[in-house]
């Protein structure tokens, strides 16, 4: 299997690369305020050319795939040191665009060019108080009332709750059990009955707010519906880029994080000479190296195997991320204590990189959770209960 790129994925890297790094100073204070001038980020990542990349150009995307995803999310990752400045590649070519694919033309033809464009953006709104991992017991009901569905629920950890105006919300219809009632509809945060929350506040991730949304008696429009009920498994194909897009993160903060170590250790003496010089240091430095060359195969591997360039398939991707989510907070825990006590203070970035890696441990699914996958998959004839 090849891995080379192509001159033109080469140019996207380097352009990505470039924008990264003129966020790497402002994305500490993006921590310590937990505020980010979000709509400035988003036109900057535009400006670059970054918006659309995995997305059809008949909706106004590049035309790439998930590979050209991975290599545009974990360049910004490594270099931004941040999460945010991937959040408009997210928003405009992620799980939520690509979950507008799946659905009909009425729905596309109403929001998705604008996703696409960075005109309007659209959140994932799939968590709820009582069903995280457990997505197929989500209580969040949308009953059919003429052309409309009357929506009631609360969602939870709604990242981007404060500056984007759609959200792609996960929903039971008509009170259809199991994964069988599951689908997603569109709605609009200014609907009547849509109430938006602060959320709690993160030890990582911070900057833009990760809220709840509380939806009383929400009438949407029938034609919101991205994919309907009785559809789970097509509907959670978009998901897979969700765990692309983890796998992404996991790359480019585990790379942060030993590139912090690697010029540390060459700049600390201690014993008149430089740390680096110590076995137990280089060789520290030399297993971070080989555990992202490892993750970095297996993420690879996952975009590769993209139907129709955009939707990763569920056990690459699944087995990819669950590495990821694995040894990225090992790597930056071993990062900190290369830096000695200078790594738990706010002067070096490392403690920031940590603090964000440890927030996302179980996002796109938590590790239990996709060990069970993996498990199934290894042993088809054999069911295993999720609990």
């Amino acid at each position: 299997m090849d891995f080379t790129l192509t001159p033109e994925q080469l140019d996207l890297q380097a352009r990505a690369e470039k924008l990264g790094r003129s966020f790497t100073d402002e994305a500490r204070g993006w921590d310590a305020s937990d505020e980010a001038p979000y709509r400035d980020i988003f036109d900057r990542v535009g400006a670059e050319g970054l918006f659309g990349v995995a997305m059809p150009t008949e909706y106004g995307g590049q035309g790439g795939g998930a590979i050209e995803y991975l290599i545009v999310v974990e360049a910004l990752f490594r270099y931004a040191q941040s999460w945010l400045p991937p959040e408009p590649v997210f928003c405009t070519s992620g799980p939520g665009p690509s979950m507008f694919l799946l659905g009909d033309e009425v729905v596309k033809d109403k929001y998705l060019r604008d996703i696409v464009a960075g005109r309007r953006g659209c959140n994932i709104a799939l968590t709820e108080p009582d069903a995280g991992s457990a997505l197929t017991h989500l209580a969040t009901t949308a009953v059919r009332d003429g052309d409309s569905y009357i929506l009631n629920g609360h969602k939870s950890f709604v990242t981007g709750s404060n500056v984007n105006d759609l959200n792609a919300t996960f929903v039971r219809f008509d009170g259809t059990p199991g994964a069988k009632g599951i689908g997603a509809v569109v709605v609009e945060a200014s609907m009547p009955g849509v109430q938006v929350r602060r959320g709690p506040v993160f030890i990582g991730d911070r900057g833009v707010h990760h809220g709840e949304m509380v939806l009383t008696d929400v009438r949407v429009p029938a034609e919101n519906v991205i994919v309907g009920p009785g559809q789970f498994a097509r509907l959670m194909t978009a998901f897979n880029l969700e765990r692309l897009h983890n796998c992404g993160f996991w790359l480019g903060f585990s790379q942060a994080a030993y590139d912090e170590a690697a010029a540390y250790t060459q700049q600390r003496e201690a014993f008149g000479k430089s740390i680096i010089d110590f076995q137990s240091v280089y060789h520290s430095l030399a297993d971070m190296w080989v555990q992202i060359e490892g993750l970095r195969l297996l993420a690879y591997r996952a975009a590769s195997t993209a139907i129709d360039g955009r939707f990763p398939k569920l056990a690459e991707v699944t087995q990819a991320k669950l590495f990821g989510a694995t040894i990225g907070p090992q790597i930056t825990l071993k990062a900190m204590e290369l830096h000695g006590g200078y790594g738990v203070t706010t002067d070096f970035a490392i403690q920031r990189i940590h603090r964000d890696c440890v927030t996302n441990v179980v996002a796109g699914g938590a590790p239990a959770v996709l060990r069970n996958g993996v498990a199934a998959g290894l042993f088809p004839n054999r069911r295993f209960p999720q609990a």
